[in-house]
């Protein structure tokens, strides 16, 4: 029996997997974590990180801190092959093979074997969040929203509660199909607000999401989900185009990291509307200029110009989220609104005071 953290479980509690799991791959595998379980098992603990031989880090609230526990090599090394059997893949045998990351039920899991992690079998274990969360769960107190005057379904009212405003133009956006990025750095919850957009979206509409590591909750009836292999050498971009193939009524890429820049933004201008996608960035308006360098990178033949402006007729709006001291939020909101003498265009739609 393997066990992993529960999806759906608020707690954090761990449980036992599938049983159509191979229960002798299950039971080496339960045996080869055993020492990490309590780590595993404790719901404050979002991350695990082992660095090499135990040396074995945690994230605990936004904080991270060093254990205790011993964890080895041989352990490291006997998780990954276990993980890569039951995905049915190969680890190790090539220079190419030495990078592996799987998703499990809640948990997902990043290796780096040695000698490319020189300091010995690295290993990062996000638990996910394991819960879905509605809009409202991300508006920090310290946000006010700033009036759009020119939109006349939402009138502006000095009273008007933050979290109302915001959830409200946060659906609306959605509901009318308006392309989205998520930005942020490292763990500030992108996904996990990701899935919080995908929740207000209609049934009726055909979803089609593309991920590095499935990551994305989705309870959509007509939902389909590819995920990139690189030991197949099939590439999050390849599946952006082969995607525009099977009839989208709405494209989501967990991540936005490469080339799929360009084929995204492309599948937003020729009818494909009501996209979302995340990316790393400080800030909402870096989101936009780290949108010109992936594609730019990628090789297109098109000045820094013509990109910026298929860039800002395709997006419509950048959510920013931060965290502080543990805490995830929105920290900036912004929608674009076209690209005029060398910049973008853009309304503000949330500040810090």
């Amino acid at each position: 029996m393997l066990f992993v953290p529960v999806a759906g479980a608020n707690d954090g509690s761990i449980l036992v997997m599938n049983n159509d799991m191979n229960e002798h791959l299950a039971m080496m595998l339960q045996d080869a974590f055993s020492r990490l379980m309590p780590l595993l098992d404790d719901p404050s603990i979002r991350e695990v990180m082992v660095n090499g031989e135990d040396n074995v880090w945690i994230e605990r609230e936004g904080r991270l801190e060093k254990t205790t526990c011993r964890f080895s090599s041989n352990d490291a090394r006997n998780v990954i092959q276990i993980l890569a059997t039951m995905t049915d893949r190969e680890v190790g045998k090539r220079a190419g093979e030495t990078l592996f990351d799987a998703a499990f039920s809640n948990m997902r899991i990043s290796a780096v074997l040695s000698p490319i992690a020189t300091q010995g079998h690295a290993l990062c274990i996000r638990k996910l969040a394991g819960v879905t969360k509605s809009l409202s769960d991300y508006l920090p107190e310290y946000l006010t929203a700033i009036p759009n005057r020119n939109a006349p379904s939402l009138e502006w009212d000095e009273n008007f509660r933050v979290p109302e405003m915001v959830h409200g133009r946060l659906q609306q956006w959605v509901n009318s199909r308006m392309n989205i990025i998520v930005s942020g750095g490292t763990s500030t919850g992108k996904t996990t607000f990701l899935n919080a957009l995908i929740r207000v979206m209609p049934a009726a509409d055909r979803l089609i999401t593309i991920e590095d590591t499935r990551e994305l909750i989705v309870d959509l009836p007509n939902h389909v989900s590819f995920e990139a292999n690189a030991s197949l050498a099939v590439t999050v971009r390849d599946l952006v185009r082969q995607t525009l193939r099977f009839r989208p009524d709405r494209i989501v890429v967990g991540e936005v990291r490469g080339g799929e820049a360009f084929d995204l933004i492309q599948a937003m201008n020729t009818g494909h509307d009501g996209c979302l996608g995340t990316l790393h960035a400080n800030s909402a308006f870096d989101a936009l200029g780290r949108l010109e360098q992936m594609i730019m990178q990628c090789g297109v033949d098109w000045s820094s110009e013509a990109i910026s402006r298929q860039i800002a007729s395709c997006i419509d709006g950048v959510i920013h989220l931060s965290r502080m001291g543990g805490v995830r939020q929105i920290e900036n909101m912004i929608q674009v609104e076209g690209y005029r003498n060398g910049s973008y265009q853009t309304q503000a739609l949330l500040q810090q005071v």
